[in-house]
């Protein structure tokens, strides 16, 4: 098992389904693929990974979450370890919303639903070659 993990959170079904198929068919016998369908579940998961000196490689998270909204979400998330990069994945965001997530630090890039799985895949390519 790899001791580096790549998260993400979706609230909708379908689309973390297509996450999974395109992270599975491209990286799973690279990283540990975990998947979440909340905020709250994803933080569980994250902090259960990293008590298991797991490292969180990327978090991909929606924006437009029931309970958690994706901006609350990654400011916890920098909060507790600030050294996570998060992707923002997401179909609901203004323009201005996303410059201001990315000029403060809380992630690394906003990629518009629907995505193309070559941006997502550059991006971690972008990462593991940082080491990030």
């Amino acid at each position: 098992m790899s001791d580096i993990a790549i998260v993400s959170v979706d609230d909708e079904k379908i689309i973390l389904d297509s996450i999974r198929m395109q992270l599975e068919n491209k990286y799973k016998d690279k990283f540990l693929l975990e998947f979440a369908e909340s905020a709250e579940e994803a933080l569980e998961v994250i902090d259960s990974l990293t008590q298991t000196e797991i490292k969180i490689l990327l978090v991909i998270s929606d924006y437009s979450m029931p309970g958690m909204k994706g901006d609350e979400f990654a400011h916890r998330l920098k909060i507790k370890f600030p050294s996570i990069n998060i992707v923002m994945l997401t179909g609901q965001i203004t323009s201005e919303l996303s410059t201001e997530l990315v000029n403060k630090q809380m992630v690394i890039k906003v990629i518009q639903k629907p995505w193309k799985e070559d941006d997502l895949f550059s991006l971690l390519n972008k990462l593991m070659l940082h080491g990030n």
